[in-house]
């Protein structure tokens, strides 16, 4: 009897050939962080992850379309390395923005959404104050405290990915690795 496709398919061996590539936002986190470390000069660069972190999970949020969050993150690496292109300093433009939308999903109940969606807003404006803070203190002190906004913001990654909602559970697997290993790193680096 000839096995059919589905059963070939689905069959273990199968399975486990094609499990590293179901991990593909872990690989590609990784990617990153080696390439946020190799061109890592003052840690406190990396503060501006941990703030389009929290806009692109609050964006997300206020669209109510967890599937979004990949155009957002597309979105937010076009206009900062446009803003880079320019020459043009990346923070006012970041922190309009982060207003404008908390604004907007104020003001369209977000605050009423159930707890984690809601979570985004105070939430963006503590890894958003944590970011610009290291942003204004020494280079040990300030990359320690990106360290931590990145280590802090990597537990709530844990929670939205066990709980599959505000965004794509690719992007919370993506976001979580990304946030937990550069955390580490940064702690590694400036010791």
């Amino acid at each position: 009897m000839a096995e059919t496709s589905s059963t070939v398919a689905g069959s273990p061996a199968r399975r486990s050939l094609l499990a590293p590539a179901r991990r593909w936002p872990t690989w590609l986190a990784l990617g990153v962080v080696v390439l946020s470390v190799l061109d890592m000069g003052d840690a406190r660069g990396q503060a501006m992850i941990v703030f389009l972190a929290a806009l692109i999970y609050l964006g997300t949020a206020v669209l109510d379309r967890p599937g979004a969050v990949w155009v957002l993150f597309g979105a937010s690496v076009v206009a900062v390395t446009l803003l880079k292109v320019l020459g043009l300093d990346l923070w006012p433009a970041l922190v309009g923005g982060a207003v404008s939308i908390a604004v907007l999903g104020v003001v369209g109940g977000l605050l009423r959404r159930p707890r984690l969606a809601a979570a985004q807003v105070p939430a963006m404006l503590v890894f958003g104050g944590l970011s610009l803070l290291a942003l204004s203190l020494s280079p040990q002190v300030g990359g320690y405290l990106v360290a931590a906004a990145l280590l802090g913001h990597a537990s709530l990654d844990v929670i939205v990915w066990r709980a599959n909602k505000v965004v794509a559970r690719s992007m919370a697997e993506f976001c979580m690795v990304l946030d937990f290993t550069l955390g580490a790193a940064i702690i590694v680096i400036v010791s």
